[in-house]
């Protein structure tokens, strides 16, 4: 789904938006379920703005991406 998922630190991108407060609000709802989350490049969205030149990221352990990504799809949550 994802072309750019890193091979490193066994993570996995599930979710990803210009807009780090909505990525923030998909990691709430993925930690409140028992996910263990990350978010990458946040910080560089909130400084370059609402730009699609650096959008923030949301990580997983890559043995909980199925699931983290099932359930912000049943959330409303797409990239």
């Amino acid at each position: 789904m994802f072309d750019d998922e890193p091979h490193n630190a066994g993570l996995a991108l599930v979710f990803t938006n210009i807009d780090p407060v909505v990525v923030r609000m998909a990691r709430d709802l993925l930690e409140a379920g028992g996910i263990e989350t990350f978010i990458f490049d946040d910080q560089a969205a909130q400084i370059l703005g609402s730009t699609v030149a650096v959008k923030a990221r949301l990580m997983v352990h890559a043995e909980a991406a199925d699931e983290a990504r099932e359930r912000l799809k049943e959330l409303g949550f797409t990239s």
